[in-house]
């Protein structure tokens, strides 16, 4: 019985594993210029400066090379996820994307705990909206005006919140919608915006919910300056491994997306 119980404890942990491996969503804009020898190597440079410093504190921006080879980054980790699995996320990300687009200067990858992107324009401090990946369960919840009513006046808490000085750009909070039912919620902006850059972000992204995610069990909404999600079960940390396998299945089995290009 021990035997069989650690083996299929292995099993799931690989299962776990593979599953989060794989992004959340990427772009490789075939819009954008390619690249030259000299913006591949400021690129590089570029990716290894933004991994030592965001595995470090969760977050950096940076630039490599000057005038037309210049090329600038950012890279962010949710800021609930532990430091390990943040340098993790960010290190695999940092790869894939070169992997993912090695030929062109305007690249974004996301990862359910992490985001990179790179652009030889300079995108620090602007709201961008324009590519954007919903996510939403193909799940109806039971007692729509309910749940809408709790859903709207809890993100209208947490966007607040993430929008607040010294808040670095992140709230999660949940509510009971009763004794046996919670609903979880997490925003997020990456940190080069400002406080009211980060509102008006998180707003775009919240005002989607009624055409992507109406009455819906969960949903995320992925822009590159700013997430949202929101489920009815625990899915940001503390999360113990239970709750992580069981977070991660419920991903691939019940939700569905749909891309939004500018």
């Amino acid at each position: 019985m021990g035997f069989t119980h650690h083996y299929l404890l292995i099993f799931a942990l690989c299962i776990l594993y593979v599953e989060s491996a794989d992004p959340s969503a990427q772009l490789c804009n075939q819009n954008s210029n390619t690249t030259t020898p000299q913006l591949t190597k400021n690129i590089d440079s570029l990716l290894s400066a933004l991994v030592k410093a965001a595995s470090e504190s969760g977050y950096s921006v940076t630039s490599s090379g000057s005038n037309q080879a210049r090329v600038y980054g950012l890279a962010q980790c949710r800021g609930d996820v532990p430091s390990d699995e943040c340098s993790s996320c960010i290190q695999t990300a940092a790869k894939e994307i070169k992997n993912m687009c090695p030929d062109r200067v305007d690249a974004r990858i996301w990862y359910e705990y992490c985001f990179i992107r790179y652009n030889t324009e300079n995108f620090f401090g602007q709201v961008d909206t324009g590519y954007g990946t919903f996510y939403y369960n193909v799940e109806n919840v039971t007692d729509p005006k309910t749940f809408n009513t709790a859903l709207g006046a809890l993100m209208y808490k947490i966007n607040s919140m993430a929008s607040a000085a010294g808040n670095k750009g992140i709230a999660k909070d949940s509510t009971k919608l009763s004794d046996f039912l919670t609903l979880y919620a997490l925003s997020q902006c990456t940190r080069d915006l400002s406080q009211l850059s980060c509102r008006q972000c998180l707003a775009i992204a919240v005002g989607n919910f009624p055409t992507y995610c109406d009455d819906k069990k969960g949903c995320r909404v992925i822009y590159s300056s700013c997430y949202v999600r929101y489920e009815l079960y625990p899915f940001y940390f503390p999360l113990d491994a239970d709750q992580k396998m069981a977070l991660e299945s419920s991903l691939k089995k019940n939700y569905t997306s749909v891309v939004k290009k500018p």
